[in-house]
């Protein structure tokens, strides 16, 4: 009677959607005429910052691991994963950064052991740190064989910071850098979409500010004492809130420039993938599909947790059906007759099991109700650009996979439900 899943596979590989964050320019402030050059420099690092990592939370994975557990903790530890990366300096900035998570645990303990080419001692320590923080309070079971998983992990050169490109981007380097301290700022949309944040960061030579009073700017008006000036704007109304406390915190930090005067178009990039998938409408379509595939990994995580849950309850309730059956068949009439008092716990245990049936389709559900979101943006957008289409048939193959585990959960969970003892057993 064993109800195990045997429809599903643990390492589900899911179609990720490649998203490509676009440079988009935001207003740039006048500068004076004798300006460097680098104001006229291409800004980089734009490297989105996933406002979950300000409000870590755990898994629930239960007190005993199985074969989904490992995959859960690695995926719900991709949020603070792809942080411990963003900053070039621990990892060799110039190449992109592959790796893996090894993952076992058996009944002496959890080992989390990350290897990837260039990485620093600074990152690999940084990710078992996350692995292990989801692995707390989470033990094998005894006796049993060791469970292993190997979490794989990617990051483009032109996903991290990467400071000494030009002084412009190096500002918009610092700010990304900056950003995981200032959680602050997004108590606000702790639950919510991100706002996209953009506008213009000046930055004013220290001799300029001594003379500030002396001097006039091209327009005529007075030139600034501040040595730092941050307008970043948001997209939506909804995020005024959050730029305002933004604003502050870029202002406060020690950012110089060589010119007299320098203006650069920065942006704070958001997602949050314990929020809300859907942005504004007038967010740009990358950052879209960024927050969609943020919260879509969330809620696999989600469901991989909700699977290693069930997967204990089934492993409980065999064991009872096991206990019952040896007494039913034994020969001694004695633990005949005790089968009849075990009736009561199975029918429980069967109701635990189908109950937790219902939470992994239920999780499965808000997995692919996101996938859905996804594919309407892709088939929008597709039907005005073409070159949409790949993200389409990413989104496609996500919601379709997502959708046979959904089917199977169903049609398991009905069938243990029928099983389940009734009055006589």
């Amino acid at each position: 009677m064993r109800r195990q899943f045997s429809l599903l596979i643990a390492m589900v590989a899911v179609a990720a959607i490649a998203v490509a964050v676009a440079c988009a320019g935001g207003g740039q402030a006048a500068a004076t005429s004798t300006a460097a050059p680098t104001e006229r420099q291409r800004v980089q690092n734009l490297v989105p910052f996933d406002v979950a990592n300000c409000f870590p939370s755990k898994l629930d994975l239960g007190k005993t691991a199985n074969e989904y557990t490992l995959q859960a903790a690695f995926r719900g530890a991709r949020p603070a994963i792809n942080e411990c990366l963003a900053d070039g300096k621990v990892q060799n900035a110039s190449a992109a950064t592959k790796g893996k998570a090894s993952i076992s645990m058996d009944a002496s303990g959890t080992s989390v052991t990350v290897t990837g080419d260039g990485l620093q001692p600074s990152a690999t320590a940084c990710i078992e740190k996350v692995i292990r923080a989801q692995l707390e309070g989470v033990s094998a079971p005894s006796g049993g064989k060791p469970l292993t998983l190997d979490g794989p992990f990617e990051r483009d050169p032109a996903s991290m910071v990467r400071m000494g490109l030009n002084e412009a981007s190096d500002v918009q380097g610092s700010i990304r850098l900056g950003v995981p301290q200032w959680c602050s700022c997004f108590d606000s949309i702790k639950t919510q979409a991100p706002p996209e944040l953009a506008g213009t960061v000046t930055l004013n030579r220290a001799d300029i500010i001594a003379h500030a009073g002396a001097l006039k700017a091209p327009d005529g008006g007075q030139v600034s004492d501040r040595a730092v000036i941050s307008a970043l704007q948001p997209t939506d109304p909804s995020g005024a809130q959050v730029a305002s406390c933004v604003n502050q915190k870029v202002e406060a930090l020690p950012l110089k420039s060589t010119s007299e005067q320098l203006a650069v178009p920065a942006q704070v990039l958001l997602v949050n993938s314990g929020g809300a998938p859907t942005m504004p409408a007038n967010t740009a379509p990358p950052m879209q599909f960024a927050q969609l595939d943020a919260v879509r990994e969330s809620r696999q995580a989600h469901a991989f947790a909700a699977l290693a849950r069930r997967q204990n309850v089934a492993d409980a309730y065999d064991k009872q059906v096991q206990a019952y059956q040896a007494a039913a068949n034994s020969k001694d009439s004695k633990k005949r007759k005790s089968a009849s008092s075990m009736v009561k716990d199975l029918k429980a245990g069967c109701a635990s099991l189908v109950k937790a049936d219902d939470e992994y389709s239920k999780a499965l559900e808000g997995e692919a109700a996101v996938e859905q979101q996804a594919l309407s943006l892709a088939q929008s957008l597709k039907a005005k650009d073409a070159s949409w289409g790949e993200a389409e048939n990413a989104s496609a193959a996500a919601l379709a996979d997502t959708n046979k585990q959904l089917d199977a959960s169903k049609q398991l969970r009905a069938a243990n439900e029928k099983a389940c003892p009734k009055e006589k057993f």
